[in-house]
């Protein structure tokens, strides 16, 4: 039950205002709605976990621009995606993910990074808040 509670949009004000204070941030969300980074990119970007669907899980053939996307002042947007609500562990996305953003040095050229996970998730690691 920690769903609608205001975490995608206190996680994108954050974003937001760290992008305002010159830092080069990463907003990450986790889940399948896909909707954490709308108010910063103005749509619902395609997640990760449907990008590596399209390439048959050959992450190599992935480029950043493939699943990063620029929101507001400059904020890196990507949507992990996750399991449908309540049916399953979001640890495989999570960590294909930052697989993916580690491949390609991005968390290297970020000064803060910002994770929205979501609130209805079955798997123990978010199970708290």
């Amino acid at each position: 039950g920690k769903g609608g509670r205001g975490k995608s949009t206190t996680s994108s004000n954050l974003s937001a205002a760290f992008s305002k204070l010159g830092r080069r941030v990463l907003q990450i969300g986790c889940d399948p709605k896909h909707d954490s980074t709308f108010t910063l990119t103005g749509s619902l970007v395609p997640t990760v976990i449907d990008i590596l669907k399209e390439v048959d899980f050959h992450p190599e053939e992935l480029r950043p621009e493939d699943f990063v996307f620029e929101g507001f002042n400059g904020v890196k947007c990507v949507e992990a995606g996750g399991p449908p609500a309540g049916t399953g562990c979001g640890g495989y996305v999570v960590g294909q993910t930052v697989k993916l953003l580690k491949q390609h040095h991005l968390l290297d050229d970020t000064d803060v990074v910002i994770f929205d996970v979501l609130g209805d998730v079955v798997c123990g690691g978010f199970a708290m808040p």
